[in-house]
């Protein structure tokens, strides 16, 4: 990113330091970039401004927690908290450990553009999602709908009924097929998870 612009190290270190007041040593530039040492929020976003380009395309691999998204998106907690309604305050704790209502979490995917796949990732909440659909798939899948709905609310009940009833009549279909258990040929090919059966049921890609 800083080649393509003509950057040397000590051009980009003098940017930060005039600019936005962010004296750092040219080393320290180098460091961020192959890995040896990692900027804060405000460094990373200046270092942004300088290269020109958005916090996400210097952040590399995939964006994982809230506060990744929020970079990605170059939001300062500010504006996210703002669009969710609630203080700032409030969303940098929300931040770190997300336990927000069900408007809360579908305005806050909204704000920072997340599939649902992401949404649940990013809010930690994969193994609650998890156990949930296991117990769908026992066949108990009508008492699970309002609590999917409740971690994943930019999915609509409809499909989430769908999906949790498709799920209980497989693990039902498998069963009577195989009499309870299956031979051992059949075992041996690994089922499908259910999260993973689950975004596919609801149309989505899991990112």
């Amino acid at each position: 990113m800083r080649s393509s612009l003509g950057l040397s190290p000590a051009l980009v270190a003098r940017s930060l330091a005039e600019q936005y007041a962010m004296p750092v040593p040219p080393a320290l530039v180098i460091a961020w970039e192959t890995g040896g040492a990692h900027p804060t929020e405000r460094e990373l976003i200046a270092l942004a401004r300088v290269l020109w380009c958005l916090p996400g395309q210097l952040m590399g691999g995939r964006a994982e927690s809230l506060r990744d998204h929020r970079l990605a998106m170059d939001l300062p907690q500010e504006e996210v908290a703002r669009r969710i309604r609630v203080t700032p305050r409030e969303y940098a704790k929300l931040e770190v450990r997300w336990t927000g209502d069900r408007t809360m979490t579908r305005d806050l995917a909204t704000a920072l553009h997340l599939s649902p796949p992401v949404l649940v990732r990013a809010c930690g909440w994969e193994e609650d999602l998890q156990e949930l659909l296991r117990r769908a798939v026992d066949g108990r899948w009508q008492a699970q709908v309002r609590p999917v709905r409740d971690l994943v609310p930019t999915l609509s009940e409809e499909w989430i009924t769908h999906a949790l009833q498709a799920l209980a009549a497989e693990r039902a279909t498998s069963s009577a097929l195989w009499g309870g258990s299956a031979p051992t040929a059949v075992t041996e090919e690994p089922e499908a998870e259910p999260l993973e059966r689950f975004w596919a049921l609801v149309g989505v890609t899991r990112l």
